[in-house]
Parts: C-alpha cells; structure tokens; sequence
C-alpha cells in the first residue's frame, strides 16, 4: 500500500469515527417543553414519562399545555402499509386480472 493510500485512509477513518461518535445520546433539560423547542428548534425530542417508559417525538410543537410531535410508530406504519400495497401491485397469480 503506497504512503498516499495509506494516508487517504487514515483520514477517511478518523472522519467516520468522529461523526459516528457524535450526537448519539440524550440529555436532560432543566428549560420547559417551549422554551426547548422554540430556542433549539430540535427535530426530535425524547420524553421521559413518570411511569419509566419514553416516547421520541418527531417535529415536537407545543399546543396549549400539550406537547404533541409524529411519533416513529407512524412512520413504520405508513412504511408497512405501503410496502404492502407495492406487494399486492406486483402480485402475479390467479386475482391478476381480479376485476376485469
């Protein structure tokens, strides 16, 4: 391996592990809900609930005195419901030419 492979290498790999190791965790806010989402304009947040269990909510927005956001499990729903859809459009078999 020649010195310049060597080095692109060596760069590429520091790169990826700076970016891997980079915003990956969470941390807690003393800021209220608002004062979160309106100064740091974040794309997701994850809530804490008082029984142990946590939600991560997409596009957070606070309306009224509720703190409302897309949560991942409507994402995956929509995903699913689509890839089953695009199954059954490419379907070959006896409902083919079901309705004609």
């Amino acid at each position: 391996m020649s010195k310049s492979q060597w080095l692109q290498r060596s760069v590429a790999v520091i790169v990826m592990s700076g970016q891997l190791s980079s915003c990956t965790g969470w941390r807690a806010e003393s800021l209220s809900p608002v004062d979160v989402i309106e100064d740091q304009h974040t794309g997701e947040i994850r809530v804490q609930r008082g029984d142990g269990r946590s939600e991560v909510l997409y596009r957070p927005e606070v309306n009224g005195d509720s703190l409302v956001g897309r949560m991942a499990a409507l994402v995956l729903g929509i995903g699913a419901l689509l890839g089953v859809l695009i199954g059954l459009g490419s379907m070959q078999g006896p409902l083919d030419n079901w309705g004609q």
